[in-house]
């Protein structure tokens, strides 16, 4: 219960610091002190329904992908843009041969095995890691339906948040907003979609814009799935959570944007007893380009020119051993010549006694 009210607070820290906003409208839920339901409580359910008894493991695709190394920015503005304790801890641009490779929208950590991401064409790929870095390994594996055909379009297969629990792959999509639950350890490519719940279709009276829904989500360390929006009402993207089977809706806060951003990536963790919750935000134009924002327990990291910067989407965050955390982002590029995938780790160091 501690920990669940903790991070409850560490919600609310960006939900207050504002000027007060235009709530969400309904559908609206409280999150229990003591949840009744959780990701934990329901995974063998959940894995069951991804992967039915009898159904045979496949492995997912191996790939190649290479990592050029790629600074973070000139060393003087590195010095300017990283609060004290943070460290940039390595950056590579990936590519691959492989058509399916892109897109990459949400990114969790996978075990010791290195880091899955999620492509919002409706792909999981695998990053392998060695010593901390990107080593050339990779596989993929195609997101399927509950029918266990592939997902097609992006009306079902935009795939954009993701958290690993309990050997399960939690994805929130956009355009149709949902939860979905895949057992990838279970199943490998096999996995096919267990609905967990559907998620709010309006926000403040209107319809959310198809391409400004769930960008971010996270399952928190007491097993409760949060999301937010990409979609901005006064200036903030709404905060929601999930219930229970199907039980989903606002909860009343939002995520505090800086001017002119849009929410699109959360992550939430245990290190050391604390939680921390960890807030990416995006914002674009011709004229400027690509623009980042990181934020967590009241520091950030400000990603504009001229550092190396591109549509990052999906935030991950990894406690060390040492009782750091390193935290990872990647970016979306859309399949497009004109951007880039790129991966950045920076490492924030243990707090001070």
């Amino acid at each position: 219960m501690r920990r669940h009210v903790s991070l409850f607070a560490s919600f609310l820290t960006l939900a207050t610091c504002a000027a007060p906003v235009k709530l969400p409208e309904a559908p609206v839920v409280t999150v229990p002190a003591v949840p009744a339901w959780s990701i934990d409580s329901s995974a063998s359910n959940l894995a069951e329904q991804s992967c039915p008894t009898g159904t045979a493991a496949i492995a997912p695709a191996g790939i190649a992908v290479k990592a050029d190394p790629v600074p973070f920015g000139p060393p003087e503005e590195v010095a300017k843009r990283l609060p004290e304790g943070v460290t940039f801890a390595g950056g590579w641009h990936l590519t691959s041969d492989n058509a399916s490779f892109g897109g990459l929208s949400g990114l969790a950590i996978d075990g010791q095995a290195g880091l899955l991401t999620v492509s919002d064409e409706g792909a999981f790929v695998w990053l392998g890691l060695t010593d901390g870095k990107p080593d050339g390994t990779g596989k993929i594996a195609y997101v399927l339906g509950a029918d266990g055909g592939q997902l097609h379009g992006k009306a079902l297969a935009d795939s954009e948040g993701l958290s690993v629990r309990d050997g399960l792959a939690i994805v929130s999509f956009e355009r149709t907003n949902r939860v979905s639950a895949f057992a990838l350890d279970a199943c490998g490519a096999a996995a096919r979609e267990a609905r967990i719940a559907a998620l709010p279709d309006t926000v403040a009276g209107r319809t959310i814009d198809e391409n400004r829904g769930a960008e971010a989500m996270t399952v928190t360390p007491a097993g409760i799935v949060r999301f937010g929006y990409e979609t901005v009402e006064s200036g903030d993207s709404p905060l929601g959570a999930v219930i229970g089977p199907d039980e989903s809706g606002w909860t009343g806060e939002t995520a505090h944007n800086p001017a002119g951003y849009a929410f699109v990536g959360l992550d939430s963790v245990e290190q050391d007893g604390k939680e921390e919750t960890y807030w990416l935000f995006r914002s674009y134009d011709p004229i400027r380009g690509s623009r980042n924002v990181i934020r967590w327990d009241n520091k950030e990291i400000v990603m504009t020119a001229p550092m190396t910067v591109d549509n990052f989407e999906g935030i991950a965050a990894q406690p060390m051993s040492n009782g750091a955390t390193r935290l990872w982002i990647v970016s979306d590029d859309n399949f497009s010549d004109r951007q880039r995938t790129l991966l950045l780790a920076f490492d924030i160091a243990a707090p001070s006694e």
